[in-house]
């Protein structure tokens, strides 16, 4: 009996069962191939898993027209999935994300040099996969929605691409997520895949990868925006040294509690920063983040464009795609070197890939540290932290090469439960262990501190040092609430809560510089001002920041610091300030396209 034979009657059960089994299949396989964690998942996370891949079949099963061909594709698209999935974690530690679609072009040119190990599930997916293939293949039932017929055809496959077109934005737009209690883990993806599903994961962490223009944005009066900004370019005057080394260290959680509220410890928690006066400018500067998202912070310093208008966005995780402008392009223009070192996992929020896309010549991770150095609740101290970069810093090939080094610490990263850590920190009248823990953390971070810039006060090459917090710690409630006088947060009126988003900052160098003390800036103009202090060229784009902060000196997602010392909310801004903060989203926006003619690199060159 024929095929076609076949075909009569209605759409029934088992045809559902026919699509339904190798769908089951395929979750299946994909999470064995790829998910440790399978067998823990919640049962229904496994059917919503399912449902989305059952999903993708009865979309195709209308485009093809039929059954036995959805089954065919989504068996083959799904097997071949796992294998990407599998390839891409184990090479680099990180999965697969929505983003390396657009990046598949760097993928294929290491694909040659990728070399890993099969597992078992994953020698099972090649086999059953060639095997459930030639089987689909020559099935011989199958079903059709329309037998006869070019027009209804046509219309059925209009159909689904237009539900296909209107499903896009109900995907990007609405919590769906958030219904189907899902948090997505931005720092470390896998930790989605893991315990969600590896379909479902993708998903939520593609979600997070949108990049939207500023409303009323056209290329053409951001080029104009950016090139009236050349008539305001002041020269820098802050000195005519050109450090030999920049070290850029991001402290990991680093804080003053001082300034936020009021803390009551009998010792001093960083004395060694509070001494610092020669040759320095210190500081608060702005944040958007508070308790995590410390990749966010990194990426102001080192582009100078701001995360505030992508409150729920990583930049590194969300919209890398090419090669970016970045205080590594400047610096390497002008015959600089460069290293990024992290004493902790190199694939966490995407760096190894977001580092190459800057132009990192080298970056160091924990697998570059010695196994035994001396570590505080199973993170790298800051001590052995600068250790290894005084020995980077040495070990050059060429003792007068210019050397930018960018460093992320670890050791105050969450997790201030640990009995490892020791307490010589205690605070009075709020008895809250973690804090004790995390200020302890603090003390030793700041002996840390002097030891390097002791190391380099006689250093033979001109040094210049840069250091901020990423962030405030994730400590009790009820802790910053007794810090910030009694009140959430959440209620204190906008010139407090703010310093609640204000990090500790310096600038140092081992020659003249001028010294400042109690400054007030944001991350996103902490690169500019390390270049003022390097007698270095800068970017257009560096000039038009410099400008930018005499009219907003700091700036962050809640708010910005006006000239009269008070914040504003963005809401209640001043129009002229609101003009400047939409010109200032343009060209970060132009600076970020994924694809066009229109990115200015001149503006952004040196």
């Amino acid at each position: 009996m024929n095929t076609k034979a076949k075909n009569k009657g209605q759409f029934e059960l088992k045809h559902m069962l026919l699509i339904l089994i190798p769908d089951i299949w395929c979750f299946f396989i994909m999470e064995l191939v790829n998910n440790p964690d399978f067998f823990k998942m919640q049962w229904y996370y496994m059917i919503i898993n399912i449902a989305i891949i059952a999903a993708a079949n009865l979309i195709a099963m209308f485009w093809f027209n039929s059954v036995k061909r959805s089954v065919l594709f989504t068996h083959i698209f799904f097997s071949a999935l796992t294998i990407v999935f599998f390839i891409v974690y184990a090479e680099r530690g990180e999965p697969f994300q929505a983003i390396d679609i657009f990046s598949i072009g760097t993928a294929l040119t290491v694909a040659g040099s990728y070399s890993f190990r099969p597992t078992i599930p994953f020698i099972i997916d090649i086999v059953t996969g060639i095997g459930l293939t030639i089987f689909y293949t020559i099935f011989p039932y199958d079903y059709v929605l329309v037998r006869k017929g070019k027009l209804k055809k046509l219309l059925i496959r209009l159909g689904i691409a237009a539900f296909m077109v209107a499903l896009f934005p109900l995907y990007l737009n609405t919590e769906w997520n958030g219904a189907l209690d899902i948090t997505t883990d931005l720092f470390a993806p896998i930790k989605t895949y893991h315990e969600y599903g590896t379909t479902l994961g993708f998903l939520c962490v593609g979600k997070f990868m949108r990049l939207t223009p500023p409303d009323g944005y056209k290329a053409e009066k951001t080029e104009r925006i950016a090139r009236e900004s050349l008539r305001r370019r002041e020269p820098n005057t802050i000195t005519n040294v050109k450090p030999v080394n920049i070290i850029a260290i991001m402290n990991e959680s680093w804080a003053d509690l001082r300034y936020a509220g009021k803390l009551n410890t009998p010792d001093q928690i960083m004395p060694y920063y509070d001494s610092m006066k020669e040759n320095t400018i210190k500081g608060h500067t702005l944040v958007c983040i508070t308790g995590g998202g410390t990749a966010k912070t990194e990426y102001e310093f080192l582009t100078g464009n701001s995360v505030k208008r992508f409150p729920g966005m990583v930049p590194y995780v969300s919209y890398y795609t090419q090669k970016q402008y970045s205080l590594v392009s400047t610096l390497e223009a002008q015959g600089y070197r460069s290293a990024a070192m992290h004493p902790y996992k190199g694939s966490n929020w995407n760096r190894e890939a977001a580092y190459g896309l800057m132009g990192f010549n080298r970056f160091y991770t924990e697998k570059d540290f010695n196994k035994n150095v001396l570590k505080y609740h199973k993170h790298i101290s800051d001590q052995a932290n600068y250790e290894k970069i005084i020995e980077v810093i040495n070990n050059k090939k060429s003792k007068d090469q210019p050397f930018f080094l960018f460093d992320v610490t670890m050791q105050n990263h969450g997790g201030y439960s640990s009995n490892d850590i020791g307490c010589d920190i205690r605070t009075k009248n709020i008895m809250v262990s973690e804090a004790d823990h995390f200020l302890s953390l603090e003390k030793l971070s700041d002996k840390a501190l002097g030891y390097l810039i002791d190391y380099f006060k006689n250093y033979d090459e001109p040094t210049l040092i840069v250091m901020f917090g990423d962030h405030y710690p994730d400590l009790p409630d009820y802790f910053t609430t007794a810090v910030s006088g009694g009140k959430k947060i959440s209620d204190l009126p906008l010139n407090e809560k703010e310093r609640w988003y204000a990090t500790p900052f310096f600038i140092w160098a081992n020659y003249d510089i001028p010294e400042k003390e109690d400054v007030v800036t944001s991350t996103n103009y902490l690169g500019t001002m390390m270049l003022e202090c390097s007698g270095l060229e800068m970017s257009d784009y560096n000039y038009y920041l410099k400008d930018l902060q005499k009219s907003i000196p700091a700036l962050n997602h809640l708010g910005y610091l006006g000239n009269d010392g008070n914040y504003h909310s963005w809401k209640d801004a001043d129009p002229a300030i609101r003009q400047k903060e939409w010109e200032y989203e343009c060209l970060q926006y132009t600076d970020l396209k994924a694809h066009g003619n229109d990115r200015l690199p001149w503006f952004f060159k040196p």
